[in-house]
């Protein structure tokens, strides 16, 4: 793979679920960083869910994960801020030692790029969710939790999640996504926040909305790895790009995809944001 040629702002990846950097997936993932770092944009973010299971304060899982973490710290050397937000796979990521990468343990995140656009992102689940499900994610990363875990074997902690992780995701092929629902909160997310476009994972559909208020910006969620791919926001637009084999293909706009009847509306030229104060 080449070096990106491109003047993106923002770049985003979001469930990758590695479980090796010397899988497919790891070796794709270190590629990417590599040219990101040889043509820097403003901002990488990383939006949770980019390891099948990570406890950042345990030394296995720091030793298991350098060579993404030196990456990562090369990428914001080069002059890049990097975020990483938990999801739901990941814990105590803060403790891990990689300089220059700040990590957003929870809650709503919001950025604003030099031209004026703000960007707020959260992992999905903490966008839509069950109030028993954000019970239990909270005792999960607690401190008693992750503070007992980190005296358990690592090997151990690691076979077992990742195969609790395969077994819920070949179950995902028999659950109803509830767009509605997902969309509908969404929405409310991003219009009582500060954003003009919210992004978002956790849900591995690609959406692309406009906003729901008629106001510049909308919402875009990153696709799973899966399908290995990038979103990135360059030019007053996101866009997809999908690695075909080792290499990144084409920008691909990022198009409504449930609201498909707001096409129109959606393509008009975008009206520029004011310039930041």
């Amino acid at each position: 793979m080449g070096s990106l040629s491109w003047d993106a702002a923002l770049v985003v990846v979001s469930d990758i679920h590695l479980q090796s950097p010397e899988d497919m997936r790891g070796r794709l993932l270190l590629r990417l960083l590599e040219d990101i770092a040889a043509e820097p944009p403003e901002y990488l973010v990383l939006l949770g869910d980019i390891f099948d299971f990570c406890l950042g304060s345990h030394p296995f899982f720091q030793r298991k994960f350098a060579a993404i973490g030196e990456a990562l710290s090369r990428v914001a050397a080069a002059g890049t801020k990097v975020l990483f937000i938990e999801g739901n796979h990941e814990f105590r990521m803060i403790d891990l030692p990689w300089p220059g990468v700040d990590v957003i343990e929870n809650g709503t995140y919001t950025i604003a790029l030099k031209s004026g656009v703000k960007v707020q992102m959260a992992h999905g689940d903490m966008i839509y969710s069950h109030r028993r499900y954000k019970a239990f994610r909270r005792l999960v990363k607690s401190s008693l939790v992750t503070g007992i875990a980190r005296y358990l074997p690592g090997p151990w902690m690691d076979r077992l999640a990742t195969t609790g992780s395969e077994v819920s995701r070949s179950a995902d092929q028999y659950r109803t996504i509830q767009h509605d629902h997902i969309l509908g909160a969404v929405d409310r997310w991003l219009e009582n926040g500060a954003g003009d476009y919210g992004i978002f994972g956790h849900f591995h559909v690609p959406y692309a909305e406009p906003r729901r208020d008629g106001r510049l910006g909308g919402v875009y969620s990153v696709e799973c790895w899966d399908k290995p791919n990038v979103l990135a926001f360059r030019q007053g637009a996101f866009f997809r790009l999908e690695f075909e084999g080792t290499h990144l293909g084409d920008w691909k706009p990022a198009l409504p995809l449930i609201r498909s009847h707001l096409l129109a509306a959606a393509s008009r030229p975008p009206q520029p944001f004011p310039s930041p104060t």
